[in-house]
């Protein structure tokens, strides 16, 4: 092969690498973007898909609560959280919601795209209460039993309150300094902590069973839900 040769053949290939090296960056634009902005009916998709979900789940802690199952023995446990945070699944099949002899949820994770990282879980709390809703007190006796999900997308917090009937102050989420994400709810002789006031900090979430705020503390956006306030 004469020189000319070689180096033509060179520059090709030098060609063929520039041009995959842009087509790739354009398709990690493109995910990017698509990852940056959801469309309006997205986000009411996701926010409806999450009403839905928390709504069958609430429903089941009330069934199970009108057969007689006390507060005290509600159990989240289930087979798809191996850490064990809400109790060993199938212990007590007739009060666990997720358990088809207790109250038969199908346990599922939050749509992907409702949240900035596509992997949270629901989490069932028990050391917070939400001012307005049952009796606020500051004590164990007042803590609510919670089911939120970390790290929303902003978006979708705002649309889900929209749906909800929340006040979204300036057109974004109501604020709070903090909720305790770590007191996972389990079955116990006193399943309920000093709890952490949600709504003490900004009116729209007074007396709101149901929504979406700011935690300013963590930065993040966080949905809750309550599923018995006490």
């Amino acid at each position: 092969m004469r020189t000319s040769e070689r180096g033509n053949v060179f520059f090709y290939i030098f060609i063929c690498i520039a041009l995959l090296a842009a087509l790739s960056y354009a398709v990690a634009q493109g995910g990017r973007d698509s990852i940056a902005s959801l469309s309006e009916e997205r986000q009411e998709l996701l926010a409806t898909d999450i009403i839905a979900y928390s709504d069958t789940v609430s429903k089941a802690v009330t069934m199970l609560r009108l057969r007689g199952t006390p507060e005290t023995a509600l159990s989240f446990a289930n087979p798809f959280i191996s850490s064990g945070a809400y109790g060993t699944y199938n212990n007590d099949p007739g009060n666990e919601i997720f358990n088809p002899a207790g109250g038969a949820v199908v346990y599922s994770d939050p749509p992907e795209q409702a949240t900035t990282t596509g992997t949270e879980e629901y989490l069932f709390l028990s050391d917070n209460e939400i001012e307005g809703v049952g009796a606020t007190c500051g004590g164990d006796s007042c803590s609510d039993l919670l089911m939120i999900i970390a790290n929303m997308r902003e978006e979708v917090c705002t649309r889900l309150n929209d749906m909800l009937g929340v006040t979204n102050p300036a057109g974004a989420p109501p604020t709070d300094a903090d909720i305790d994400e770590s007191a996972f709810f389990k079955p116990a002789a006193s399943p309920f902590g000093a709890p952490t006031t949600v709504g003490d900090e900004d009116t729209a979430l007074v007396s709101k069973h149901e929504g979406c705020f700011e935690e300013t503390g963590d930065n993040e956006f966080i949905y809750y839900r309550v599923l018995l306030a006490r």
